[in-house]
């Protein structure tokens, strides 16, 4: 199995080191761990990865950042990918932004800044633990939707068969 991608996107450099060290200790062994400083170095990242056929696992973004707040970051992933779990940290007490990404990005959670580092590696563990789930589930649905179409393509084939046999008779 290939590794994961956990993408940390934050405008300030130390709180993405402080993630990168974090991150790369607990997680590093089987997730690749990217940083981005803003919403579109993120975005060229996402498209990166998906051109080579991989999907972002899970995004870690702050709310504030300048050009593109993380709201809009989400909700612009998630109509690229989907399936990538979606995290914020938000030092706001408006939760306007987070609503946004409730309901249009399928927000995963949200964490206060600042945030307390084994509530992010929880909530990494658990986010990495439904993308692996759902992309299992995923996978087994293809699998089951392919088993049914080739059974109906051979039961097809034997009502014709039948058919025919029923017109050589009469």
């Amino acid at each position: 199995m290939s590794k994961g991608v956990i993408l940390c996107v934050d405008d300030d450099s130390t709180v993405l080191n402080a993630l990168r060290v974090l991150l790369s200790k607990i997680f590093g062994s089987d997730n690749v761990i990217e940083i981005a400083e803003g919403g579109e170095e993120a975005l060229e990242i996402v498209e990166e990865y998906a051109a080579e056929g991989t999907t972002v696992s899970v995004i870690v973004s702050d709310y504030i950042m300048p050009n593109m707040r993380g709201d809009a970051l989400l909700v612009a992933l998630h109509e690229r990918s989907p399936n990538t779990i979606k995290i914020m940290l938000t030092g706001q007490s408006d939760l306007e932004g987070v609503k946004k990404a409730i309901n249009h990005a399928n927000l995963y959670r949200f964490l206060e800044k600042p945030f307390n580092n084994a509530d992010l590696v929880l909530t990494l563990r658990s986010a990495l633990h439904a993308f692996h789930q759902e992309s299992r589930l995923r996978d087994e649905i293809r699998a089951l939707q392919q088993e049914l179409a080739a059974s109906a393509a051979a039961l097809q084939a034997k009502e014709a068969e039948l058919a025919q046999l029923r017109a050589g008779r009469t």
